[in-house]
């Protein structure tokens, strides 16, 4: 496992991860089917606030890149509070207070880590970046070593290799979702990047992800 001391001085690339933590990327396409089928519908309230945070996001982003403090306030906070995430039986910690650092050949991507904990088993990564807009999968890496390092709570009916592990990464214009599975050798996948710009606000397909998982973590 990696520790979480100096991650991002060790772990510049999926490569990187997979040689360190002999981590592989699943070949069946039904290990990630949590974003793919069973998603749940959303009732007239959630709707609504899904078109209010396309209100706001399309207000603030016009005027160019979100940063980190915008983008919560804006876009991940009202997911979270509408897929029901600050209420029981959910946690909102944020005890890593982590600066992520990507060297790219123009720019250096800074993020923070915000953690949602359900027996430690989703984690959220906003994606800040200066001058130019980076793709989000950049940032996966680093969402995966943090996955993988988290202290794992046992469940009484399964093993921890049987526990699954979500991720959800996002720069406000667009988002990732991760599923691992630990074990010997850890597997992942992940899913297709869901965007909200310019003007495709698949905002909605992301929170019916976001409520799904939360099922699967409490399953």
């Amino acid at each position: 496992m990696v520790s979480s001391a100096g991650i991002t001085d060790k772990i510049k690339s999926l490569s990187d991860l997979q040689t360190r933590c002999h981590l592989r990327q699943a070949e069946d396409d039904q290990f990630f089917h949590e974003w793919l089928k069973d998603l749940p519908i959303l009732d007239q309230q959630e709707q609504a606030g899904i078109a209010r945070i396309k209100q706001r996001y399309d207000y603030h982003r016009v005027d160019g890149l979100l940063l980190e403090g915008t983008i919560n306030l804006v876009v991940v906070s009202p997911l979270l509070e509408l897929a029901g995430f600050l209420d029981p039986p959910f946690r909102i910690r944020s005890p890593y207070g982590i600066a992520l650092e990507l060297e790219e050949p123009e720019e250096t991507i800074r993020g923070f880590i915000d953690t949602l904990v359900v027996q430690e088993r989703f984690w959220i990564l906003v994606v800040e970046s200066k001058r130019t807009s980076i793709p989000v999968p950049a940032a996966l890496p680093q969402l995966l070593a943090y996955m993988l390092s988290a202290p794992q709570k046992q469940s009484p009916t399964k093993t921890l290799s049987q526990l699954p592990v979500f991720g959800l990464a996002t720069n406000g214009d667009e988002f990732v979702f991760l599923k691992l599975m630990l074990g010997d050798t850890p597997q992942f996948d992940v899913s297709r990047t869901f965007s909200l710009f310019p003007r495709r606000h698949e905002l909605e397909h992301v929170l019916r992800i976001i409520k799904r998982l939360g099922q699967a973590v409490l399953a």
